[in-house]
Parts: structure tokens; C-alpha cells; sequence
């Protein structure tokens, strides 16, 4: 059983876990817990419509994952087909606003985890 696995969250499993509950995600972006909010963007770069219990599972799950690497007093990105958590651009960089450069702001110098091995 997964939760009896001491390797319980390998590759595969975090992208599983966050697609059964948003089938369609491409991105999180979890904000530090005292902005209580988390985005789910969709492939096309659109911001997902999710209820709010969505969404503090989701940052749940990636908060979770990534607890030893991540500052969480800042935004993360983590992007589900390469499993990779990011540094979200700050407001005034490409990226922070997903469709205005197609990239979701995934760069590597950005990049703080894969889900596997860190940086």
C-alpha cells in the first residue's frame, strides 16, 4: 500500500495524485498559506475553476512533497508533466501571468526541485 511505502511518493505518484482530483492540470501555483489561495492552470495556459477545497488539496499535496526544499513564504510552481517545482516569477517577469509568454515562467535558473532527485 502506498501509504505503508517508505518511497511512498515516487515519480509518478504526485502528478497521479493532483490529476485525480484536477484531471486537467498542467500547473499549480501554490502562494504562501497566508495568501490562501492556489491556481491550477490548465495546458492551454487558462486559469482552471476549482472549488476551494480543490485547491487546498492540491497545494497540500505539492506543500507535502517538496516540505525540505521549498521556501513556502514564497510562490511555487510545479508543473506536472516534468514533476518540477519552480520559483513563480514575481509579478513583473514573464511568466507570472502563464499566457502572456507560453512558458508558465518555467525556466531553469527558477527551478528548485524534480520529483526523483532535487536540483
Amino acid at each position: 500500500m502506498l501509504q505503508n511505502s517508505p518511497s511512498g511518493f515516487r515519480r509518478a505518484n504526485i502528478s497521479v495524485a493532483i490529476r485525480e482530483i484536477a484531471p486537467t492540470a498542467a500547473l499549480v501555483r501554490v502562494y504562501p498559506e497566508r495568501r490562501s489561495v492556489t491556481h491550477l492552470f490548465e495546458s492551454d495556459f487558462y486559469l482552471m475553476l476549482i472549488d476551494r477545497r480543490t485547491e487546498e488539496e492540491v497545494a497540500r499535496i505539492v506543500r507535502r512533497r517538496f516540505d525540505k526544499v521549498a521556501d513556502w513564504r514564497r510562490a511555487h510552481d510545479f508543473y506536472l508533466p516534468t514533476e518540477t517545482l519552480y520559483l513563480t516569477p514575481e509579478p513583473h517577469q514573464n511568466g507570472y501571468i502563464p499566457e502572456d509568454d507560453h512558458s508558465f515562467g518555467l525556466s531553469l535558473h527558477r527551478r528548485i526541485a524534480i520529483v526523483g532527485g532535487e536540483r
